[in-house]
């Protein structure tokens, strides 16, 4: 019974090690809100981007993925545009490809600009150290993990087209790990995650995840 009683707290004490490590890490940052985006079921929305790309880390990801910025720039716009319908979160989304300030576009028929800058790819790497439990149930060897993360940052702006004002701007990450050397399916997942952190921003104010 004793070594059994020593068994079940061991397994209770790395289950409470394991729940105590989930944290939260906020993926929309820097919030700068001057107005609410008023009814946008209804509204137009056209969406731009910026070819400045810093591109820190995943260089050979990146080339062998992408032509040149102006690429990545509109598969970014591409795959925003195609989420953000399905969303349903305003009447319409539409890109312009050609315009890349909000000086140079033609806004007559919208309503709202999404516009996209700064994008930033650089990574992120993260050790993790692990306890095991040894024969008797106590504690044994500790061993440490090393993860890399691919991280995507990118700075946006929402002007309202009818009067001209920018009305919120803020900074979108997405960031993922690095699993069995998989550098493209990386790259996309930390891509796909900036945009839906866009997304749920827009539609809930969400921050914030739990990570791990």
């Amino acid at each position: 019974m004793k070594r059994k009683g020593i068994l079940v707290l061991s397994v209770f004490a790395i289950v409470f090690s394991f729940s105590s490590c989930k944290v939260s890490k906020q993926y929309v940052q820097y919030v700068s809100k001057k107005e609410n985006i008023e009814a946008p079921n209804i509204k137009k929305v056209i969406v731009i981007s910026t070819d400045n790309v810093s591109l820190r880390e995943f260089k050979k990801t990146f080339d062998k993925n992408f032509r040149d910025n102006s690429t990545f720039s509109f598969d970014y716009l591409d795959e925003f545009s195609k989420k953000m319908n399905v969303s349903a979160l305003f009447a319409d989304v539409s890109i312009d490809a050609s315009s890349k300030t909000y000086s140079a576009l033609n806004k007559n028929d919208a309503d709202y600009v999404i516009h996209f800058s700064n994008f930033e790819i650089t990574n992120r790497v993260e050790s993790r150290q692990t306890g095991g439990m040894g024969m008797n149930g106590m504690g044994g060897m500790s061993t440490t993990t090393t993860l890399e993360y691919c991280v995507i940052t990118v700075k946006v702006e929402i002007y309202d087209a009818k009067t001209d004002k920018e009305i919120l701007d803020f900074v979108a990450i997405g960031e993922e790990s690095v699993f069995l050397f998989n550098f493209t399916k990386t790259f996309q997942k930390a891509k796909e995650k900036s945009i839906d952190h866009i997304i749920n921003y827009l539609k809930s104010g969400q921050t914030e995840y739990k990570i791990y």
